[in-house]
């Protein structure tokens, strides 16, 4: 994800590249020739330089990288899970107001284009299905499927719904590494929302959908494919059906320029620190419900 946002940043004219870091020399020094970017081994040497800095390391450095950045008063934009412990992440949020700056979480599926337009017209959700499933690729294993992939539709369903959950029911296996590699989740909320999660790093192919059902209509979203489908009741029986495509999917590229906004004084409409807390709670509430049951 590093070298993903370092491509894109490179592309965005109001902004300089200040300096690159990563522990692999041999990486760093190929990437500091072809952005030509200044390198340098200790992230705790760039501060100065910087206005704001994306950070995309395992996620138990996480915290203590952050906070060396927010300390000097620079804005933090950070890849998801916020970090490893729901402690370090308030810990984090709480740093950020303090020192004023820009705390944006990569939860990237916020702007994905059929997301956003559905957004805009779900109203009141009775039920939510995702599902979020990839082959195996080695890359993540520092963490579970839940913080690795379904994380992404926790933040989506906590932006949907909010954080008033009433009961949760999981389950979950691991299959290739030592941690839970498949899961799936049940969260009613207060309000009487339902949401069921599933999320597969060892599936046979890729997929990410999220379907939305209310009184009168569904909205299924094809995050891969950028495609929004509204099924809505007629009033004279029936069912009418819209297709939304979007032109161009670039999540990545428009949560950076986001973050670059929200430098400027603009309004953050990304996940922020503490929508990143909220998720990683609600995270950590269904491994914990899983690891109970398996005890």
């Amino acid at each position: 994800m590093g070298k993903i946002h370092l491509g894109k940043l490179y592309g965005f004219e109001e902004v300089r590249l200040a300096g690159i870091t990563d522990i692999d020399t041999e990486v760093l020094s190929a990437l500091s020739a072809q952005y030509r970017v200044a390198l340098y081994k200790d992230h705790r040497d760039m501060a100065d330089e910087l206005n704001g800095v994306v950070i995309a390391t395992p996620t138990d450095t996480h915290y203590p990288i952050a906070r060396s950045f927010m300390e000097k008063g620079v804005h933090v934009f950070i890849e998801k899970p916020v970090a490893a412990t729901v402690g370090q992440a308030r810990r984090l949020v709480d740093l950020a107001a303090k020192n004023g700056v820009v705390f944006h979480v990569g939860h990237l599926e916020r702007f994905n284009p059929a997301f956003r337009k559905a957004r805009q017209l779900i109203r009141a959700p009775l039920v939510i299905e995702a599902r979020r499933v990839s082959p195996f690729t080695g890359r993540s294993t520092d963490v579970d499927v839940i913080l690795d992939l379904m994380i992404h539709d926790l933040d989506l369903v906590l932006s949907l719904v909010g954080k008033d959950v009433r009961e949760i029911r999981a389950g979950g296996a691991a299959v290739v590494t030592d941690k839970l590699d498949a899961a799936q989740a049940r969260i009613a909320f207060a309000n009487g929302t339902v949401a069921n999660i599933f999320s597969s790093r060892v599936a046979t192919k890729r997929e990410r959908m999220l379907t939305v059902l209310e009184k009168g209509r569904s909205f299924c979203i094809d995050f891969m494919e950028g495609k929004l489908t509204i099924t809505a009741k007629k009033p004279g029986g029936g069912l009418a059906i819209e297709e939304y495509a979007a032109e161009r999917i670039d999540p990545v590229q428009d949560e950076l320029a986001d973050f670059i906004s929200a430098i400027k004084g603009g309004p953050q409409q990304g996940a922020t620190g503490e929508d990143g807390l909220s998720a990683l709670i609600l995270a950590n509430k269904i491994r914990q419900h899983i690891a109970k049951k398996q005890r």
